[in-house]
């Protein structure tokens, strides 16, 4: 006995009823526009995240673009930065005149890119000057090399140059220079008449005399050698100042130093007196010079001695 095939009606009407038509579809038919209608959401939704996300990729891109520039714009400045560097440290090895003194200095001529970075100079000028132009990756890596090279040896040149500065600032505080008491010169460096025994002699050093008790002051840092009663001298202060530099002061009331002790410049060392081999209160100066005196009284002139 054959089965009834099943049909499903559909029914249609007017808004007021007027007029009613209907539509008999069998159940695979019905099953089918099912299926193109579900497909057809499906494909709409695809549609729509496909543009939502072409539409959040592009501001991102858009963004990643203004990001490129940006950094276009901080490597010009940066450039600029390590150029200004570069001139700055030249100006300060010319004052320092480091290009002449090879004993202190070897002047290494740091400086200026090499010719493949040379030529990626403008890059960044051109990244930045037309829109549709950016930054290469190589040429954004050429860049970053470049500073971070011209950074390191600027960093290694201003670290010899503190050097420098630190070696001549300790050498020539090491120099003798001013007026170790205050006073006037009595004796200069040179040949004289011996006070006591009338024969001529040479003095190897200048006396400077004043009232008993004036303070005596050290002319250089260094560090004390002797602080004693000397034949002759009576109280006596060697200093050593490095560099073959030492100076005497002699004929002291007193010192206030010790043997060994690290004094610096300007500092009181001891009193102006009349002990020893003297005929009045004065201070017997003294400027050796790898062991040789040395005429003390240009010393005493600050601007002579730092020459």
């Amino acid at each position: 006995m054959l089965k009834k095939k099943k049909n499903t009606a559909v029914l249609f009407t007017t808004d007021n009823n007027t007029k009613k038509f209907g539509v008999n579809l069998s159940a695979p038919v019905l099953y089918f526009f099912a299926i193109v209608w579900f497909l057809g959401l499906g494909v709409s939704a695809w549609i729509i995240s496909k543009y939502v996300n072409y539409r959040a990729t592009a501001e991102y891109n858009q963004f990643l673009i203004e990001k490129n520039k940006s950094f276009a714009r901080e490597i010009i400045k940066a450039r600029a930065a390590v150029n200004r560097v570069s001139q700055l440290d030249s100006q300060l090895r010319a004052m320092l005149e480091l290009k002449d003194r090879k004993g202190i200095i070897k002047y290494t001529g740091f400086g200026g890119p090499s010719a493949s970075l040379e030529n990626e100079a403008d890059f960044v000028g051109k990244a930045v000057k037309l829109d549709k132009d950016l930054i290469s990756v190589n040429s954004f890596e050429q860049a970053v090399r470049f500073i971070d090279a011209e950074s390191k040896s600027k960093e290694k040149s201003f670290q010899e140059i503190v050097k420098y500065i630190t070696e001549q600032r300790a050498r020539l505080t090491a120099v003798p220079s001013g007026w170790p008491v205050k006073g006037w010169i009595t004796t200069e460096f040179g040949l004289r008449l011996d006070p006591f025994s009338g024969v001529l002699a040479f003095h190897e050093g200048v006396d400077i005399a004043n009232d008993v008790g004036t303070p005596v002051k050290a002319t250089a840092d260094g560090v004390v050698n002797f602080a004693g009663f000397e034949r002759g001298y009576g109280n006596t202060l060697l200093v050593n100042h490095g560099n073959g530099y030492t100076t005497r002061f002699g004929h002291l009331l007193k010192y206030v130093v010790s043997n060994g002790q690290y004094i610096k410049k300007g500092q009181i060392i001891g009193y102006l007196g009349n002990s020893g081999r003297s005929t009045a209160p004065h201070l017997h100066y003294e400027v050796r010079l790898n062991g040789v005196a040395v005429n003390s009284l240009k010393y005493l002139n600050h601007e002579i001695a730092l020459k």
